[in-house]
């Protein structure tokens, strides 16, 4: 009987506990809409080429990169949030315009995932404009305490090479 006592207590004290314990953590569910909210807002910005709007939206420790771009265009991963902005402004500079059309999106917990097909016009040159249609992209985001504190892309750049190829053609 007194076995089956400190058995009742202990069990009684540990649903306690796991209850005021789950009271006070914030749900699942409230962290994905939240991370919703954030990386959609920081990804139109993006998109946008909206970098003073992004840089309010990074944590200080962010970090970019886009491993599959880094054949084309030399591009190493990029730490803290000086840097990241600096990156933007100084990499995107030729970019007049970009397009995102929306394949699907993911938001759970602290990580939101947009498949884009990326349509982008950058400028060559003084007079010459690039057009590059419907690239196939994957951004990824983290959020940390309410900012982006990792931002990674991933584009099929097969489909820039073909485009790029033809269309400076002589």
């Amino acid at each position: 009987m007194k076995t089956i006592l400190h058995f009742a207590i202990i069990l009684s004290i540990v649903l306690l506990a796991t209850e005021i314990n789950a009271q006070n953590k914030v749900s699942f569910s409230e962290i994905t809409t939240n991370t919703k909210s954030i990386t959609t807002t920081y990804f139109n910005d993006y998109i946008n080429l909206d970098f003073d709007a992004l840089k309010s939206q990074m944590d200080n420790d962010i970090s970019f990169n886009d491993t599959t771009a880094k054949l084309i265009f030399g591009i190493e991963l990029v730490e803290g949030k000086k840097q990241v902005f600096e990156n933007f402004k100084n990499t995107y500079t030729s970019i007049v315009e970009m397009k995102a059309d929306i394949i699907r999106t993911i938001f759970s917990s602290h990580v939101g995932i947009f498949e884009i097909e990326l349509t982008y016009k950058f400028k060559v040159g003084i007079e010459k404009v690039i057009t590059i249609k419907k690239m196939p992209l994957i951004v990824v985001l983290t959020v940390k305490d309410g900012k982006i504190s990792e931002h990674k892309d991933y584009g099929d750049y097969n489909h820039f090479l073909e485009q790029y190829s033809n269309q400076t053609k002589k």
